[in-house]
């Protein structure tokens, strides 16, 4: 046989060779490391509080960041010319100790009067959760794919990461852009807001878009910052929309991109509820975490070892616990001696031990959950 012509007789042979001897390729890489682990607090940016959290947050030694809750119109009073004072000072406190932080950035209920006075398209509302001071309260928010409302968000998402995005201690941000009081993907959903939503069109196909749009528009703010985004129902909409969104930041943003969970109990196993359901869904694939339906102690929240137990089936990496309890180190070290358990034995383990301690409840005895239904909510997601 001529050299040629043996070369190209025996390139593919060697080519499959090759390719059998690398073994198989994974249909997923490997995942990199987590940017947010270990236990959060929830802090409102409050000049009023700040002292406190200041005191609280140094002495607190089980916390492995801050989550910064930031309500754009207290920052923005006027167009393009943003206040950040306010963060600055927690910062700063959170500098001096070297504390991790994360930027929750609000719009919403939380959108400055001067967008709509510039012509943004409206949206009137009323408060339905009866776990909120204000429930009753007549609101507004933007429609989320209004260009004014959407110009202007823009503009400060920019001008915060041109402030933050360099800080080694700011280490995420939360996906907001279409929200009702919350970070979460809430939009007003009871009495005629459906109907209103309807008239606006396709509103899932321009949601969409929205949640495409800010995914982009955080990222590139915040080039090294974890993206999370707060996992709940939105609207009438079904978990296909929420898989649409997430494959979108998965695939554009994959180490960085991460669901969170806001409705985490410790009355039952979380499993069925759509946002649980959804996180388990995607572990090998994302990263997430959670956050605490409500404070520890009560019956809304339920027990430590529960929550613990729901955690640790999900294989979360990092919990934000609600203000009080993340500012007491006693409760914080109840969480994470719990939690460190929970680890340890692993999720059948640790259940087995809950049951035999008679600290195991089913579905069936939680009795919130059926005082909820009596009231006429569904309890699926935390409500707004």
């Amino acid at each position: 046989m001529q050299p040629a012509k043996f070369f190209y007789v025996i390139r593919p042979l060697l080519c499959g060779l090759t390719l059998a001897m690398a073994g198989p390729i994974p249909l997923f890489a490997e995942r990199e490391p987590p940017i947010r682990t270990g236990l959060w607090v929830m802090q409102k940016v409050d000049a009023r509080e700040l002292d406190a959290f200041a005191s609280s947050i140094r002495a607190n030694h089980q916390l492995a960041g801050v989550c910064l809750n930031v309500a754009w119109k207290e920052v923005e009073k006027e167009p393009g010319k943003p206040d950040f004072s306010a963060i600055d000072k927690f910062v700063t406190v959170l500098r001096g100790i070297g504390m991790k932080y994360q930027i929750c950035f609000k719009p919403g209920a939380s959108t400055p009067p001067f967008v709509y006075a510039e012509g943004a398209q409206s949206f009137e509302t009323r408060v339905t959760n009866p776990n909120r001071a204000n429930v009753g309260q007549a609101i507004v928010i933007p429609v989320p794919w209004d260009p004014i409302y959407q110009r202007n968000f823009s503009r400060v998402i920019a001008q915060l990461g041109e402030r933050y995005a360099n800080d080694p201690l700011c280490v995420s941000v939360v996906l907001t852009c279409a929200n009702l009081l919350s970070a979460e993907m809430h939009l007003p959903k009871r009495g005629d807001d459906l109907a209103k939503w309807k008239a606006l069109g396709n509103y899932e196909e321009k949601l969409l878009e929205v949640y495409k749009k800010y995914t982009d528009e955080w990222a590139k703010a915040f080039p090294r910052q974890e993206i999370s985004l707060h996992l709940s129902m939105v609207l009438d909409l079904q978990p296909q929309f929420h898989e649409r969104v997430i494959d979108y930041g998965l695939s554009k943003y994959p180490a960085r991109f991460t669901i969170q969970n806001c409705q985490l109990t410790g009355r039952r196993e979380d499993t069925g509820m759509m946002t649980y359901d959804l996180v388990q869904k995607y572990r090998d694939r994302a990263h997430h975490g959670f956050q605490s339906l409500a404070g520890l102690g009560g019956e809304r929240m339920g027990s430590i070892e529960l929550a613990v137990l729901n955690v640790v089936h999900a294989e979360g990496e990092y919990w934000e616990l609600w203000h009080r309890d993340g500012l007491s180190a006693e409760t914080s070290a109840a969480v994470a001696r719990a939690w460190e358990e929970g680890r340890r034995l692993g999720y059948d383990a640790y259940k087995k031990k809950l049951i035999s301690e008679g600290r195991y409840r089913e579905r069936e005895d939680d009795h919130y959950r059926a005082k909820d239904r009596r009231r006429g909510n569904a309890a699926q997601t935390s409500d707004e």
